[in-house]
């Protein structure tokens, strides 16, 4: 599946949180964190996944999830409201699914997070 790059990042969502702060380094900097986080995050989703434990699930979902519609990872914030669902729903059969859809769509926006700051350290 190949998403456009407005599918996975918001560009426009990430300027206007520039013109919000007033502070590109601090936009960056929150870009970095949440790529730095990434790992971890969906290492916790896999983990309630495994486990079977739904409300982790959700609440693992959303602690990915939540900073991406921030940033303007609408692939991402997408893809983990439907995994909280499932949780929510105690739906793990389908929640292996849309795991992994939202393993897939974060790997693709990581990259799209990483052009967007070679971008703006180019400007």
């Amino acid at each position: 599946m190949t998403d456009s790059a407005d599918e996975l990042l918001d560009l426009q969502r990430l300027a206007t949180l520039v013109d919000e702060i007033g502070d590109l380094d601090l936009v960056r900097e929150a870009v970095r964190t949440f790529l730095d986080e990434v790992p971890d995050r969906l290492a916790a989703i896999r983990v309630a996944l495994v486990g079977g434990d739904g409300q982790e699930l959700r609440s693992a979902a959303h602690a990915l999830g939540s900073p991406a519609a921030m940033l303007g990872a609408v692939g991402v914030s997408r893809a983990s409201k439907l995994v909280q669902a499932a949780g929510l729903e105690e739906r793990m059969g389908d929640a292996v699914a849309l795991v992994d859809d939202l393993e897939s769509v974060t790997r693709r926006t990581e990259d799209a997070m990483r052009t967007y700051l070679a971008d703006s350290s180019a400007s």
